[in-house]
């Protein structure tokens, strides 16, 4: 056998391995299903049956614990989850987003994750037009010790004099730009009376 001929096979066994590396790297596809949050005026797709909860968070803005709701569920090998709670004063809406954000990011030990830029506005329609109202993708350190992908959006909408503050996010082993995009993409704001 010729070298062109040796090396055209390896060229092609090379390239077959690629293409099959390739196809194990697709997203999967998960069971995505409504969820309405009737409190919060918002629907969203999740990819789970979601469990909820409501615990007091102090966010360091000098307004002790406040009760935050959340529902978050497990699909494939992430966490997807919503948390939201209401904020009294709606001029300090862009500063509760800011805190938040803070508390999260400080607590995974982040950075800027690969293949997204971190701090893109994020404003559903419906929402408040605010400088933190952002998407995010940063790498940090779980609970647990372990590397994780966190992709997460902040965002509030006023009621009335208050504002709701939300915080939408997927934590993973690894980034899922498309599977976090579907789940963000999902949410809708409902109009309030």
């Amino acid at each position: 056998m010729s070298k062109i001929s040796t090396l055209m096979r390896c060229a092609l066994v090379a390239a077959a391995a690629l293409a099959l590396g390739a196809c194990g790297k697709h997203e999967p596809e998960l069971p995505w299903r409504p969820v309405a949050l009737d409190d919060a005026g918002l629907e969203m797709q999740f990819p789970c049956d979601p469990q909820f909860a409501r615990t007091p968070v102090d966010f360091g803005m000098s307004l002790g614990r406040v009760p935050v709701n959340m529902m978050g569920c497990d699909a494939v090998d992430s966490t997807f989850a919503l948390s939201h709670w209401v904020l009294d004063d709606a001029s300090q809406a862009d500063d509760a987003l800011a805190f938040w954000e803070a508390a999260v990011l400080t607590r995974l030990k982040a950075v800027d994750g690969e293949g997204d830029k971190s701090g893109a506005p994020f404003v559903p329609a419906g929402a408040m037009d605010l400088g933190r109202s952002i998407r995010a993708t940063v790498e940090g350190v779980g609970p647990a010790g372990w590397t994780i992908t966190t992709h997460g959006v902040w965002f509030a909408r006023k009621e009335g004099d208050k504002a709701r503050i939300f915080h939408a996010v997927v934590y993973a082993p690894k980034a899922h730009h498309k599977i976090a995009g579907q789940f963000f993409n999902s949410i809708v704001l409902q109009a309030r009376p």
